[in-house]
């Protein structure tokens, strides 16, 4: 089985690498923001970092953990492979998976099937092509959720109690979204279980992290409040084209393709698509489980275990897709993201008694198909794309942009700020890093004021755009300029007193 094993790892570092290098001019949004935050921090030596570039962020209060650890690898190393730490990660996190598997089954077969569900679950692989925290934020949840396991059925010793809530503290001071999902399990576990300590988790887990953080959790707890009132009052402007839809410019009722929260009951198929797309692995897992109970098998506590953290994760996703108000929280299927550890984990340890049945292989075939269909559908998506990736002639844009003299940058589409802030070290009029979002809100999601009133306002010098991006009666309110091509690409330049 050795050496399945090895296929199984090969096949996941193959499937990670492969997007990156397509991209060979960058690729994602995150990665050029932590590579400013961890440059920073570096540079400076303390946190909150202060990275005025951004005009439109008042404090970089991200939980800290992950740009902080960050810091400490040797600028040489972090430089040359800072796109690959994602996949590192990701690939430490499917050796826990792989090596939990095989220590709770004693099964190597157990151990290969999960580790290869992981390997080609589509979100893991889109989702790193960037440098992010999520990752980390999951692999922590994905330790303390195990230890907990540990303490609820193995009657572990009292002190693992310690290292739960330290990998509880290091949830909150890295991740939000795997926080909210941590605390959402939490206080419906508790519940169903009728375990009060399920709950304290939550408490405990805060304490914890004011105490490795050295109090800053307190400005990223002031930062998360500040983002989910931003998107309580704008989560229906997720995916939406910033000019097309704006009060200024749009036209009434006129919703762009990308929109996430698109009106009509296609949109509504389509964002379930993406939870099931992305992870097909939590339904699969749910769909032979149902079939498996309603023909009488008897399940172990500890498969009832890892079944009920799937389910909890996959009725997440849900919510947070399908209620409006719970829809703050962020995109649903992200939470796929921490539901693949426990769905493969599951699929190793039922491998020995359902492996056999019908239900449980028809559920892994579909599984795996729609894991190729979705793979498919998103290399082909980053071929053309231009928000996921950096092309040859944007390369040159930004490398332009490098060598003109300093003033503030706009960019539309707004996903390019990140990377010409990086790149070129100039100020940029964006935010939406930590907190502050009142002053993100007048151009994101959408502009809520005229151009020329923003360019004037914000002593905006340059606007780098795409051609056909801009509708005729936004270009006509624009200012004189010079404009220079970059094949499809478009930097105007602007004359500011």
């Amino acid at each position: 089985m050795l050496i399945e094993l090895f296929l199984v790892f090969s096949l996941a570092l193959a499937l990670r690498v492969a997007p990156i290098i397509l991209v060979p001019h960058g690729s994602g949004v995150d990665q050029w923001y932590w590579k400013t935050y961890v440059e920073t921090l570096r540079r400076d030596g303390k946190l909150p970092v202060k990275m005025p570039q951004f005009l439109l962020d008042e404090g970089h209060w991200y939980p800290p953990f992950f740009p902080w650890i960050l810091a400490k690898i040797p600028a040489a190393i972090f430089d040359r492979f800072s796109v690959q730490l994602a996949v590192f990660i990701d690939m430490l996190r499917m050796s826990i998976l792989v090596w939990a598997t095989w220590w709770l089954t004693k099964s190597e077969a157990a151990a290969v099937i999960a580790g290869a569900a992981y390997a080609i679950t589509p979100l893991l692989i889109t989702y790193n092509l960037q440098l992010n925290p999520r990752g980390m934020g999951a692999l922590f949840l994905d330790i303390m959720w195990l230890l907990v396991g540990a303490v609820f059925l193995r009657d572990a010793p009292a002190w693992i109690w310690i290292l739960i809530f330290i990998f509880a503290g290091l949830v909150l001071i890295t991740h939000k979204m795997a926080m909210q999902l941590f605390w959402f399990t939490a206080l419906v576990g508790s519940g169903l279980a009728i375990d009060l300590r399920l709950a304290l988790l939550i408490p405990g887990s805060i304490i914890f992290a004011m105490i490795l953080s050295g109090g800053f959790y307190r400005l990223a707890m002031r930062a998360h409040w500040d983002i989910l009132k931003f998107w309580s009052r704008n989560w229906s402007g997720n995916g939406v084209h910033p000019i097309l839809e704006s009060p200024v410019y749009g036209n009434t009722g006129y919703e762009s393709p990308g929109k996430f929260y698109r009106s009509g009951w296609k949109a509504w198929v389509r964002r379930l698509q993406f939870v099931v797309g992305f992870n097909p692995w939590m339904p699969a897992v749910l769909f032979f489980a149902a079939v498996a109970w309603y023909s009488e098998h008897q399940f172990s506590d500890l498969e009832v275990w890892v079944f009920s953290w799937a389910m909890l994760t996959f009725l997440f996703a849900l919510l947070t897709t399908i209620i409006p108000v719970l829809r703050t929280l962020g995109q649903g299927y992200l939470y796929g993201y921490n539901g693949i550890f426990p769905a493969a984990l599951i699929l190793g340890l039922t491998w020995e008694d359902l492996g056999a049945f019908w239900y449980w292989r028809i559920a892994v075939f579909l599984a795996c198909a729609a894991c190729l269909s979705a793979l498919f559908v998103f290399l082909r998506a980053l071929r053309t794309s231009r928000t996921m990736k950096i092309d040859a002639n944007l390369d040159a844009a930004i490398h332009r942009l490098e060598h003109l003299q300093d003033g503030t940058v706009m960019c539309l589409p707004q996903h390019w700020h990140d990377v010409v802030a990086y790149r070129t070290k100039k100020s940029v009029l964006f935010g939406g890093h930590g907190y502050g979002f009142k002053l993100l809100e007048p151009i994101f999601p959408v502009l809520r004021l005229p151009i020329n009133t923003i360019i004037d306002n914000y002593k905006v010098c340059y606007l780098l755009t795409f051609e056909g991006y801009l509708p005729s009666n936004f270009l006509e309110d624009l200012p004189d300029a010079d404009v220079e091509n970059f094949g499809e690409y478009r930097l105007y330049k602007f004359e500011v007193a």
